[in-house]
């Protein structure tokens, strides 16, 4: 049986994945929550991460070392950077890179030094999921609500499609450990539009629902 990990990062994400898990067991580990449970024939170990890089590396690590896992996949939500994406789409991070790291000359922007410029998340596992939009997401540990913001990210990664705080950390954890990583976002809000606040707040109607039946999709197909 595959021992898939899936990351989330808020307790409102989780709640509706959980009432579809099987045998579900919990526990706290390193102030965690961890739960194991079945679903769709797959033993899944899903942890509620926390905001961040440090807690998403922290539980990946986790994941791998402890729960020992065949892959991780995180879904979660995400601030679009490109314009033509509307609230509720979902995007799949092919590949990811940081916008707040910078360890000086000659490495490339985002690039930690002796490490990859960027990542690239599993192609077998991204190809499960053609019907969304495949690109670049950018990382760091900032929650991006201003157009202000939002300007030098654009700059340096034009064709980045989304913006969150958790994907090049788990991203850079599967890499160090060799681990098949899948990550898919949900758009909540794009950033400099009028009406971000009110887009944010109406998105958690139905996202919930949307995450778990994209995530279930994804089960069904491994």
């Amino acid at each position: 049986m595959k021992k898939i990990g899936v990351m989330i990062a808020m307790d409102k994400e989780f709640q509706f994945f959980a009432s579809h898990l099987q045998n579900l067991n919990q526990q706290i580990l390193h102030k965690c929550k961890f739960y194991t449970g079945i679903m769709d024939g797959k033993e899944i170990t899903a942890v509620i991460s926390g905001i961040g890089k440090v807690n998403t590396a922290l539980c990946a690590a986790d994941l791998i070392n402890i729960f020992n896992v065949d892959m991780i996949i995180n879904i979660g939500i995400s601030g679009g950077l490109d314009s033509s994406l509307n609230i509720g789409d979902f995007v799949v991070g092919n590949e990811i890179v940081y916008h707040d790291v910078w360890c000086g000359e000659p490495n490339k922007t985002g690039q930690v030094q002796g490490l990859p410029e960027s990542y690239y998340t599993d192609s077998h596992l991204t190809s499960l999921l053609p019907q969304f939009r495949h690109g670049l997401l950018c990382c760091g540990d900032q929650f991006i609500t201003e157009e202000k913001e939002l300007k030098p990210i654009i700059e340096k990664f034009p064709q980045a499609l989304a913006v969150d705080m958790e994907s090049a950390a788990i991203a850079q954890t599967c890499y160090l450990y060799n681990i098949p990583f899948l990550c898919i976002r949900q758009i909540s809000d794009v950033a400099g539009h009028k009406n971000q606040n009110e887009q944010y707040q109406t998105f958690w109607k139905n996202a919930a629902d949307n995450s778990v039946a994209v995530l279930k999709d994804i089960l069904e197909k491994l």
